[in-house]
Protein backbone atom coordinates (compact mmCIF):
# COMPACT_ATOMS: atom_id res chain seq x y z
CA UNK A 1 0.00 0.00 0.00
CA UNK A 2 2.45 2.28 0.80
CA UNK A 3 4.20 2.10 -3.02
CA UNK A 4 0.74 2.83 -4.04
CA UNK A 5 1.14 6.18 -2.11
CA UNK A 6 4.26 7.04 -3.57
CA UNK A 7 3.38 6.60 -6.70
CA UNK A 8 0.55 8.80 -6.27
CA UNK A 9 2.44 11.65 -4.85
CA UNK A 10 5.16 11.00 -8.10
CA UNK A 11 2.12 11.85 -9.70
CA UNK A 12 1.01 14.93 -8.14
CA UNK A 13 4.67 15.99 -8.58
CA UNK A 14 4.49 15.56 -12.33
CA UNK A 15 1.41 17.25 -12.63
CA UNK A 16 3.16 20.19 -10.84
CA UNK A 17 5.73 19.91 -12.82
CA UNK A 18 3.83 20.24 -16.03
CA UNK A 19 1.81 23.47 -14.53
CA UNK A 20 5.07 24.38 -13.55
CA UNK A 21 6.51 24.42 -17.10
CA UNK A 22 3.11 26.05 -18.41
CA UNK A 23 3.50 28.85 -15.91
CA UNK A 24 7.11 29.49 -17.01
CA UNK A 25 5.97 30.95 -20.10
CA UNK A 26 3.76 33.86 -18.33
CA UNK A 27 7.04 34.82 -16.54
CA UNK A 28 9.28 37.96 -17.19
CA UNK A 29 10.83 38.90 -14.69
CA UNK A 30 12.39 37.73 -11.25
CA UNK A 31 10.00 39.17 -9.57
CA UNK A 32 7.38 36.93 -11.25
CA UNK A 33 8.94 33.90 -10.22
CA UNK A 34 8.80 35.03 -6.66
CA UNK A 35 4.97 36.42 -6.79
CA UNK A 36 4.26 33.10 -8.23
CA UNK A 37 5.43 30.98 -5.65
CA UNK A 38 4.10 33.52 -3.01
CA UNK A 39 0.71 32.85 -4.48
CA UNK A 40 1.18 29.08 -4.45
CA UNK A 41 1.95 29.38 -0.96
CA UNK A 42 -1.16 31.25 -0.28
CA UNK A 43 -3.35 28.90 -2.18
CA UNK A 44 -1.58 25.98 -0.14
CA UNK A 45 -2.98 27.92 2.78
CA UNK A 46 -6.32 27.42 2.48
CA UNK A 47 -6.00 24.28 1.09
CA UNK A 48 -4.39 23.08 4.42
CA UNK A 49 -6.76 25.22 6.50
CA UNK A 50 -9.65 23.76 4.83
CA UNK A 51 -8.28 20.23 5.75
CA UNK A 52 -7.59 21.51 9.11
CA UNK A 53 -11.04 21.91 9.72
CA UNK A 54 -12.38 18.68 8.33
CA UNK A 55 -10.29 16.26 10.41
CA UNK A 56 -11.28 18.33 13.00
CA UNK A 57 -7.74 18.94 13.56
CA UNK A 58 -8.54 23.28 14.92
CA UNK A 59 -8.01 22.61 18.94
CA UNK A 60 -4.55 21.68 17.26
CA UNK A 61 -3.77 24.44 16.03
CA UNK A 62 -2.22 26.01 19.61
CA UNK A 63 1.37 23.62 18.72
CA UNK A 64 4.23 24.10 21.59
CA UNK A 65 7.32 25.85 21.11
CA UNK A 66 9.31 22.93 19.36
CA UNK A 67 6.65 22.66 16.72
CA UNK A 68 6.57 25.93 15.80
CA UNK A 69 10.73 25.49 15.22
CA UNK A 70 10.26 22.76 12.69
CA UNK A 71 7.64 24.08 10.86
CA UNK A 72 9.55 27.44 10.66
CA UNK A 73 12.48 24.94 9.67
CA UNK A 74 10.10 23.41 7.01
CA UNK A 75 9.07 26.50 5.95
CA UNK A 76 12.26 28.62 5.66
CA UNK A 77 13.54 25.55 4.02
CA UNK A 78 10.97 25.47 1.26
CA UNK A 79 11.07 29.06 0.57
CA UNK A 80 15.21 28.93 0.23
CA UNK A 81 14.73 26.06 -1.98
CA UNK A 82 12.04 28.02 -4.41
CA UNK A 83 14.12 31.04 -4.23
CA UNK A 84 17.36 29.05 -4.69
CA UNK A 85 16.85 27.13 -7.36
CA UNK A 86 15.38 30.02 -9.28
CA UNK A 87 18.70 31.70 -9.06
CA UNK A 88 20.77 28.57 -9.80
CA UNK A 89 19.24 28.19 -13.08
CA UNK A 90 20.11 31.12 -14.02
CA UNK A 91 23.59 30.56 -13.10
CA UNK A 92 23.86 26.94 -13.98
CA UNK A 93 23.24 24.09 -16.85
CA UNK A 94 20.34 22.32 -16.16
CA UNK A 95 23.16 19.17 -15.82
CA UNK A 96 24.16 20.79 -12.33
CA UNK A 97 20.78 21.82 -11.17
CA UNK A 98 19.53 18.01 -11.13
CA UNK A 99 22.35 16.74 -10.12
CA UNK A 100 22.73 18.61 -6.77
CA UNK A 101 18.91 18.44 -6.11
CA UNK A 102 19.42 14.52 -6.63
CA UNK A 103 22.63 14.94 -4.13
CA UNK A 104 20.38 16.98 -1.75
CA UNK A 105 18.17 14.05 -1.11
CA UNK A 106 20.46 12.69 0.97
CA UNK A 107 20.49 14.92 3.67
CA UNK A 108 17.75 13.86 5.34
CA UNK A 109 19.11 10.08 5.18
CA UNK A 110 22.44 11.28 6.45
CA UNK A 111 20.73 13.13 9.22
CA UNK A 112 18.54 10.87 10.40
CA UNK A 113 21.54 8.11 10.55
CA UNK A 114 23.26 10.23 12.68
CA UNK A 115 20.38 11.55 15.11
CA UNK A 116 17.88 8.41 15.28
CA UNK A 117 20.08 5.45 14.25
CA UNK A 118 18.13 5.15 11.03
CA UNK A 119 20.66 2.38 9.25
CA UNK A 120 21.90 3.07 5.48
CA UNK A 121 22.73 -0.47 4.04
CA UNK A 122 25.14 -0.48 1.06
CA UNK A 123 22.92 -1.60 -1.23
CA UNK A 124 20.90 1.30 -0.56
CA UNK A 125 23.79 3.09 -0.99
CA UNK A 126 24.31 1.99 -4.17
CA UNK A 127 20.56 2.34 -5.36
CA UNK A 128 21.38 5.87 -4.65
CA UNK A 129 24.09 6.27 -6.79
CA UNK A 130 22.16 4.43 -9.33
CA UNK A 131 19.57 7.40 -9.36
CA UNK A 132 22.36 10.01 -9.14
CA UNK A 133 24.04 8.62 -12.33
CA UNK A 134 20.35 8.69 -13.90
CA UNK A 135 19.86 12.31 -13.28
CA UNK A 136 23.00 13.14 -15.15
CA UNK A 137 22.19 11.26 -18.00
CA UNK A 138 18.50 12.34 -18.04
CA UNK A 139 19.04 16.09 -17.59
CA UNK A 140 21.52 15.98 -20.79
CA UNK A 141 24.51 18.01 -21.51
CA UNK A 142 24.17 21.50 -22.09
CA UNK A 143 26.66 24.75 -22.79
CA UNK A 144 28.24 25.76 -19.52
CA UNK A 145 27.52 29.10 -18.18
CA UNK A 146 30.40 31.28 -17.81
CA UNK A 147 31.47 33.72 -15.07
CA UNK A 148 31.24 33.35 -11.08
CA UNK A 149 32.80 30.04 -10.35
CA UNK A 150 31.83 30.77 -6.74
CA UNK A 151 28.48 32.23 -7.11
CA UNK A 152 26.82 29.12 -8.87
CA UNK A 153 28.15 26.86 -7.15
CA UNK A 154 27.13 28.42 -3.81
CA UNK A 155 23.59 28.97 -5.08
CA UNK A 156 23.18 24.89 -6.09
CA UNK A 157 24.30 24.34 -2.36
CA UNK A 158 21.79 26.60 -1.45
CA UNK A 159 19.02 24.88 -3.61
CA UNK A 160 20.15 21.66 -3.01
CA UNK A 161 20.31 22.25 1.48
CA UNK A 162 17.15 23.87 0.70
CA UNK A 163 15.10 20.53 -0.79
CA UNK A 164 17.39 18.39 1.58
CA UNK A 165 16.41 20.36 4.72
CA UNK A 166 12.42 20.32 3.89
CA UNK A 167 12.78 16.20 3.96
CA UNK A 168 14.53 16.50 7.45
CA UNK A 169 12.64 19.12 8.92
CA UNK A 170 9.48 16.06 8.14
CA UNK A 171 11.83 14.09 9.83
CA UNK A 172 11.67 15.77 12.90
CA UNK A 173 8.13 16.07 12.79
CA UNK A 174 7.72 12.63 12.76
CA UNK A 175 10.38 11.90 15.37
CA UNK A 176 8.88 14.05 17.77
CA UNK A 177 5.55 14.83 17.43
CA UNK A 178 3.62 11.36 15.69
CA UNK A 179 2.77 7.74 17.35
CA UNK A 180 5.58 6.56 14.79
CA UNK A 181 8.29 8.74 16.62
CA UNK A 182 11.08 7.15 18.65
CA UNK A 183 11.36 10.57 20.50
CA UNK A 184 7.81 12.05 21.13
CA UNK A 185 6.62 13.21 24.48
CA UNK A 186 3.25 11.96 24.08
CA UNK A 187 1.96 15.34 22.12
CA UNK A 188 0.92 14.83 18.41
CA UNK A 189 -0.38 16.92 16.06
CA UNK A 190 -2.79 15.66 12.68
CA UNK A 191 -0.41 16.09 9.36
CA UNK A 192 -2.58 18.46 8.22
CA UNK A 193 -1.42 21.15 11.40
CA UNK A 194 2.08 20.53 10.66
CA UNK A 195 1.54 21.21 6.99
CA UNK A 196 -0.65 24.36 7.42
CA UNK A 197 1.86 25.90 9.44
CA UNK A 198 5.07 24.62 6.77
CA UNK A 199 2.97 26.75 4.23
CA UNK A 200 2.18 29.45 6.36
CA UNK A 201 6.05 29.98 7.58
CA UNK A 202 7.12 29.29 3.60
CA UNK A 203 4.68 32.14 2.77
CA UNK A 204 6.02 34.58 5.49
CA UNK A 205 9.54 33.82 3.67
CA UNK A 206 8.86 34.53 0.06
CA UNK A 207 6.93 37.44 1.03
CA UNK A 208 9.74 38.89 2.70
CA UNK A 209 12.15 37.91 0.08
CA UNK A 210 9.66 39.29 -2.63
CA UNK A 211 9.26 43.06 -0.86
CA UNK A 212 13.08 42.91 -0.27
CA UNK A 213 13.42 42.10 -4.12
CA UNK A 214 10.80 44.72 -4.99
CA UNK A 215 12.54 47.82 -2.54
CA UNK A 216 15.77 47.15 -4.58
CA UNK A 217 14.33 46.96 -7.59
CA UNK A 218 12.70 50.44 -7.26
CA UNK A 219 14.97 52.20 -6.08
CA UNK A 220 17.84 51.55 -9.35
CA UNK A 221 14.72 52.27 -11.06
CA UNK A 222 13.51 55.31 -12.91
CA UNK A 223 9.89 54.64 -12.99
CA UNK A 224 9.28 52.06 -10.10
CA UNK A 225 6.40 50.20 -10.03
CA UNK A 226 4.20 50.94 -7.24
CA UNK A 227 0.32 49.57 -5.95
CA UNK A 228 -1.52 47.20 -7.77
CA UNK A 229 1.03 47.12 -11.07
CA UNK A 230 4.02 45.43 -8.87
CA UNK A 231 1.37 42.62 -7.68
CA UNK A 232 -0.18 41.79 -10.68
CA UNK A 233 -0.35 38.38 -12.24
CA UNK A 234 -1.47 37.01 -15.38
CA UNK A 235 -5.65 35.59 -14.89
CA UNK A 236 -4.28 32.53 -17.35
CA UNK A 237 -1.27 31.75 -14.98
CA UNK A 238 -3.66 31.66 -11.67
CA UNK A 239 -4.99 28.23 -12.58
CA UNK A 240 -1.86 26.92 -13.23
CA UNK A 241 -0.30 28.04 -10.37
CA UNK A 242 -3.37 26.46 -7.99
CA UNK A 243 -3.66 23.43 -9.36
CA UNK A 244 0.84 23.13 -8.56
CA UNK A 245 -0.34 24.24 -5.06
CA UNK A 246 -2.99 21.34 -4.85
CA UNK A 247 -0.49 19.00 -6.04
CA UNK A 248 2.45 20.44 -4.12
CA UNK A 249 -0.01 20.04 -0.70
CA UNK A 250 -1.17 16.20 -1.85
CA UNK A 251 2.73 15.35 -2.85
CA UNK A 252 3.92 16.47 0.57
CA UNK A 253 1.01 15.56 2.56
CA UNK A 254 1.31 11.60 1.12
CA UNK A 255 5.42 12.08 1.51
CA UNK A 256 4.32 12.47 5.33
CA UNK A 257 1.91 9.51 5.36
CA UNK A 258 4.43 6.95 3.50
CA UNK A 259 6.73 7.91 6.22
CA UNK A 260 5.01 8.00 9.86
CA UNK A 261 1.97 6.15 8.97
CA UNK A 262 3.80 3.04 7.11
CA UNK A 263 7.08 3.28 8.22
CA UNK A 264 9.14 4.47 5.20
CA UNK A 265 12.41 5.60 5.88
CA UNK A 266 14.35 8.69 4.39
CA UNK A 267 17.13 7.12 3.08
CA UNK A 268 14.00 5.04 0.86
CA UNK A 269 11.83 7.50 0.62
CA UNK A 270 13.59 10.94 -0.51
CA UNK A 271 15.72 9.53 -3.43
CA UNK A 272 12.93 7.34 -4.76
CA UNK A 273 10.96 10.43 -5.02
CA UNK A 274 13.79 12.01 -6.69
CA UNK A 275 14.37 9.35 -9.09
CA UNK A 276 10.69 8.90 -10.06
CA UNK A 277 10.25 12.32 -10.79
CA UNK A 278 13.57 12.00 -13.01
CA UNK A 279 11.55 9.73 -15.00
CA UNK A 280 8.09 10.91 -15.15
CA UNK A 281 9.28 14.82 -15.90
CA UNK A 282 11.12 13.10 -18.96
CA UNK A 283 7.64 11.11 -20.34
CA UNK A 284 5.60 13.89 -19.39
CA UNK A 285 7.97 16.68 -21.69
CA UNK A 286 8.43 14.14 -24.61
CA UNK A 287 4.55 13.39 -24.44
CA UNK A 288 2.94 17.21 -23.97
CA UNK A 289 6.16 19.25 -24.96
CA UNK A 290 6.97 17.70 -28.14
CA UNK A 291 10.92 16.43 -26.96
CA UNK A 292 11.97 12.89 -28.26
CA UNK A 293 13.30 10.07 -26.37
CA UNK A 294 16.59 9.57 -27.02
CA UNK A 295 19.10 6.26 -25.82
CA UNK A 296 20.09 8.96 -23.41
CA UNK A 297 16.77 8.96 -21.87
CA UNK A 298 16.25 5.03 -22.19
CA UNK A 299 19.56 4.79 -20.37
CA UNK A 300 19.05 7.19 -17.87
CA UNK A 301 15.10 5.84 -17.21
CA UNK A 302 16.36 1.83 -16.83
CA UNK A 303 19.19 3.60 -14.35
CA UNK A 304 17.04 5.57 -12.21
CA UNK A 305 14.08 2.72 -12.33
CA UNK A 306 17.03 0.12 -11.22
CA UNK A 307 18.22 2.43 -8.45
CA UNK A 308 14.48 2.56 -7.00
CA UNK A 309 14.02 -1.28 -7.06
CA UNK A 310 17.33 -1.68 -4.78
CA UNK A 311 16.40 0.69 -2.45
CA UNK A 312 12.69 -0.17 -2.10
CA UNK A 313 12.58 -3.82 -2.58
CA UNK A 314 16.08 -5.69 -1.98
Amino acid sequence: MVYVIVAIALFCLTVKGYCGKRTGGYIESTGDSYLFNLLRMIFCIVIGGIFVFAEGAQHSLAIEQKMIWICVLAGVSNAVFLVGWLLAIQKNTMVSVDVSLTLGSIIPAVLCAILFGEEISLIKMFGFAMILAASIILAGHSKKKAGGGLLRLLLLLIAAVGDGMSGFAQQLYKQYYTEAGTLTNGINYPKVVYHFYTYVFAAIALLAVFVCYRAVKNKKCDTPEIGKSAWAIPRRAVLHIFIMAVCLFAANYLQTVAANDYGMSSQVLYPIMKGGCLITVNFTAMIFFGEKITTRGIWGTLLALGGIISMSIL
